[in-house]
């Protein structure tokens, strides 16, 4: 029976070793990820940031384009037509 349990303490044993191999295989893969990610994050902030800026300018820009086409089309519906040209 003793070289029973020396043996079974030994298949456990190399079982947990495994185990913890394989456990610490995979959170390493996983701390890497996360900081991957970490490293990453601030940029996609700055760029979601410039995004907002660009969306903001663009609508600023169509307000004004709006604004102006409604101006061109009230000066010529105020302005006398034109007189025809002379045909040579």
């Amino acid at each position: 029976m003793g070289a029973s349990v020396a043996e079974t303490r030994a298949y456990i044993d190399e079982r947990v070793g495994v185990s913890d191999a394989g456990t610490r295989r995979h959170f390493d893969v996983v701390g890497e990820s996360l900081r991957s990610e970490i490293r990453v994050a601030p940029s996609i902030e700055k760029m979601n940031g410039r995004i907002g800026e660009q969306t903001g300018r663009g609508d600023g820009l169509e307000g004004r384009v709006l604004r102006l086409e409604a101006r061109v089309l009230s000066l010529e519906d105020d302005r006398k037509p034109r007189r025809p040209r002379r045909q040579r």
